[in-house]
């Protein structure tokens, strides 16, 4: 059986706000990436008129594919986070929208519930790098035989050559 959202109803949060701390197992991330270590989330709820501050960190350790190498490896994630919940209908509606570095820390929520879950879902998905790499200095795969070239070199003849040496391969043949 699945594991109720968490989400925190609007009158749940008192004037002096709510702490929360809790834990999440794999299946907050199953279809992103393998967590290594169970996710550890603090969050501190805030509600300022109709918009409710969120401040806390999460920790997790999660297991990647380096892009290079194509090695699995684990990275640890501890971030920080400070975001704004918005109720939906006071999201303007304009054909345009030009986001301000502000606006990218709002999030809106529907209803009379804060998402805390997808809160803290969506910042470990944030602090994953876009390039995903084992170590910086990662080799790679050769491209002709597909060795990992983090184990020793493989062998191969690598040629540098121009990717323009077809063209020239051709104006020889046309006699230009």
């Amino acid at each position: 059986m699945d594991k109720p959202a968490l989400r925190i109803p609007l009158e749940d949060i008192p004037p002096e706000g709510l702490k929360l701390e809790f834990e999440e197992g794999p299946e907050l991330l199953a279809d992103c990436f393998p967590l290594k270590r169970a996710l550890v989330a603090r969050v501190f709820l805030k509600k300022q008129g109709i918009d409710v501050k969120a401040k806390g960190r999460v920790r997790t350790t999660v297991e990647l594919t380096c892009d290079r190498c194509l090695e699995r490896f684990e990275l640890e994630i501890d971030e920080e986070f400070e975001v704004e919940f918005r109720p939906l209908a006071s999201l303007p509606l304009r054909e345009e929208t030009q986001l301000s570095r502000e606006d990218l820390e709002v999030i809106f929520y529907d209803g009379e519930a804060i998402p805390v879950d997808e809160l803290v879902r969506e910042q470990v998905i944030l602090a994953v790098p876009y390039k995903k790499l084992c170590r910086e200095e990662c080799r790679g795969l050769c491209p002709r035989c597909g060795k990992n070239l983090n184990q020793g070199p493989c062998g191969c003849e690598i040629r540098k050559e121009s990717p323009f040496a077809v063209l020239r391969t051709l104006l020889q043949k046309s006699g230009g």
